[in-house]
């Protein structure tokens, strides 16, 4: 293992952690071998030493002093869950005081936990709510999730990560939570919190797939609209609805606010035609050309959806075909599942699981279905049943990538621009092992920067900083977890016959 000449607290556990020299802060940065140093598991002999360019010595500096800061901000977050699983075993000590003073009266726990609850939240000038999520998660890392809190401890993540998965393991039994933590933990210390969220919840219903339909049908009971007050005039609206739904109303809605645009266009192009036939004439129609619309996507989006609530239809463009367009929302379904032989959960959007009979629904009302090969031991996509990639190639992408594959970045594949890592004209191939996934904002950072993108195989990218770190971003899996049982089973263990005699 190597370590910097200074060493700090140990961060994130895929990037190596450069430190500035003590001499010259221009001068040149490298890591030096630590006897005795290591971890179980690690190769020392793969780390190789990378020096810093003296142009980024000063962000390599502060980039370590920011994960020292997270590391110790995590440990500090880990002695708070200790703290509040502690008030909890209070409350518990205050209950049974109360019942051995006035044996036969039940009193419950409700005025102890107010208790505790009110003095925590005077003290640290937070709301009840607040101490009521805390010392649950404190209770659920002790009692339920004892490595989570050591890692959180130690650093490799953060009170957000350990929330993410406490909450997609509540509905779990106790005798999966083992295993849903051992699988899930390893993600989690290279995933961001949303990211964690998303795969714990995959995890969760791979393990335990009943847990998909009763989740949703409980939360299907609390489906509301609300409306609050914002400052300068504004409110908000806010809908709680089917996932399927929602994702199906933005995407309609993205896609109405952009055909404005092209509706100003047309405009444009037929008052200019008008204009030079008016011209001729005397007339000043090339004067009246409309304006530019300045509104950014949000607004028109915004716009769009107050004039349908309102009017029932869009009131620009509404004649010009904008009121004609629908919703895309992806979903990816197993075989299996969908065919009815299995139940296990399909993923919306590679965002959350839906339950098989959501899915079978969708898949039936769909206008045209594309078959994804998976790998049957990896999961990853290899195939859709070709400068710029086909549309079937397209697909085959977001459907491996999800999202933006830049570290932390959770934007829509569908909503990204398609990136050759290896580029076009210095021989780079149009494939799926030369391509990913970037939104604008870091496509144009990847080419305008010194950071560097590299395919490792499977769908993995490796990312290097300018400050030389290196960040290990995988391809979110289709289906995490292990099966229950593997698919061959299904036909394997089915009934037959012996008794009707073969038809030749």
């Amino acid at each position: 293992m190597y370590q910097p000449r200074d060493p700090e607290e140990p961060g994130q556990p895929e990037s190596r952690q450069p430190a500035p020299p003590d001499a010259s802060p221009r001068g040149r940065v490298e890591f030096t071998p630590v006897a005795g140093a290591g971890d179980a598991g690690s190769d020392a002999a793969s780390v190789v030493p990378l020096p810093v360019d003296p142009h980024w010595v000063e962000l390599s500096a502060l980039v370590s002093r920011a994960e020292a800061n997270r590391v110790e901000m995590a440990r500090l977050q880990a002695e708070r869950a200790v703290v509040c699983a502690d008030a909890l075993e209070l409350v518990a000590l205050r209950v049974a005081q109360r019942d051995a003073a006035r044996p036969g009266r039940e009193i419950g726990d409700t005025i102890p936990l107010r208790e505790v609850l009110a003095e925590l939240s005077a003290a640290l000038r937070v709301g009840e709510r607040t101490v009521s999520t805390w010392l649950g998660d404190g209770a659920a890392l002790v009692g339920t999730y004892p490595a989570t809190l050591e890692a959180l401890r130690e650093g490799r993540i953060d009170d957000r990560h350990a929330s993410a998965i406490i909450d997609a393991g509540l509905p779990l039994s106790p005798e999966n939570r083992t295993e849903y933590e051992a699988l899930i933990l390893p993600i989690a210390e290279g995933e961001t919190a949303a990211g964690t969220r998303v795969h714990a919840r995959l995890i969760a219903a791979r393990l335990q797939p009943d847990i998909v339909a009763e989740n949703q049908r409980r939360a299907l009971t609390e489906r509301r609209v609300r409306a609050f007050y914002l400052d300068d005039g504004l409110a908000r609206l806010l809908l709680d609805a089917p996932a399927a739904l929602v994702h199906g109303i933005f995407d309609r809605l993205t896609d109405m606010a952009t055909a404005l645009d092209d509706d100003v266009a047309v405009d444009d192009a037929g008052a200019d035609v008008d204009g030079d036939a008016n011209a001729e004439h005397g007339g000043d129609a090339a004067d009246e050309a409309a304006e530019p619309d300045g509104r950014t996507l949000d607004q028109k989006r915004a716009d769009v959806l107050c004039d349908l609530l309102l009017t029932g239809a869009p009131t620009v463009g509404a004649d010009a075909g904008l009121g004609a367009i629908r919703a895309t929302v992806q979903v990816t379904i197993p075989i299996l599942t969908l065919a009815g032989l299995d139940d296990d959960p399909a993923l919306l959007d590679g965002h959350s699981p839906i339950d098989p009979g959501t899915a079978r629904a969708l898949a039936a009302a769909a206008p045209c279905w594309q078959r994804v090969m998976i790998h049957p031991v990896t999961h990853e996509p290899l195939r859709l049943d070709t400068y710029r990639p086909s549309r079937r190639l397209r697909r085959l992408l977001q459907a491996r990538d999800h999202r933006c594959r830049w570290p932390g970045c959770r934007r829509p594949a569908r909503r990204c621009e398609t990136d050759h890592t290896i580029a076009w004209e210095e021989g780079g191939p149009t494939c799926a092992g030369n391509l990913e996934n970037l939104c604008q904002k870091h496509h144009t950072l990847k080419h305008a920067s010194a950071w560097t993108v590299r395919q490792r195989g499977g769908g993995t990218l490796e990312f290097t900083s300018p400050t030389r770190r290196t960040y290990r971003n995988n391809a979110p899996p289709v289906m995490t977890g292990p099966a229950a049982r593997p698919l061959w089973a299904t036909y394997r263990d089915a009934i037959y016959n012996t008794g009707d005699p073969a038809p030749f």
